[in-house]
């Protein structure tokens, strides 16, 4: 039931990425349904990212807080590596995970924590805990952890979110009282 909402919404932000712009501030308030299709509206505080770059750079932490990515609470610091940390397409992917995070379970991630400075100090943790429920749909758990991934450069992006197993249609048949899953192509 999500799968549909879902690849519009990616479809959506791929063609932002495409254009080498960075929405920052995915949210289900962005998405207005429009005769049936979802459209991507705000673009308030969107930034092109330069051809010969991959990565923004903003003077502050904007955007909406259930939706921030790790990045964007850490931006300007020195990661493990000696880079400064600057926020990119992944931090909108960031942001898809908790959307369709919040369609299954009904909240985004970090809900249950009301103070604002921890919900950052959380998020930013590189060892915090994300809560999934169990789901009958083990493709749809996995394709949220792909975007709720921790480490921006093991993230998916949206070209493989698109051909995730979630979004691909299945033809279940019983063939000899066993139940057999084979992806159309």
């Amino acid at each position: 039931k999500y799968s549909s909402f879902w690849q519009q919404i990616l479809e959506a932000v791929n063609t932002v990425h495409e254009a080498r712009i960075m929405h920052g501030d995915l949210k289900p308030a962005n998405f207005m349904l429009v005769k049936g299709v979802l459209k991507l509206i705000d673009f308030g505080i969107a930034k092109s990212i330069q051809s010969d770059t991959t990565n923004i750079e903003r003077e502050s932490q904007v955007g909406t807080l259930n939706y921030m990515s790790p990045e964007a609470f850490l931006m300007k610091e020195i990661d493990e590596n000696g880079n400064v940390i600057k926020c990119g397409r992944s931090s909108d992917i960031w942001a898809l995970g908790c959307i369709l995070y919040q369609m299954v379970y009904g909240k985004t991630p970090f809900a249950h924590i009301t103070s604002l400075h921890a919900k950052i100090q959380e998020v930013a943790n590189p060892r915090h805990k994300i809560n999934y429920l169990p789901l009958s749909n083990p493709h749809l758990l996995d394709i949220m952890k792909k975007c709720l991934t921790y480490n921006r450069d093991e993230r998916s992006r949206i070209p493989q979110l698109l051909s995730h197993p979630f979004l691909q249609p299945v033809h279940v048949s019983n063939v000899g009282g066993k139940i057999e899953e084979e992806l159309l192509k």
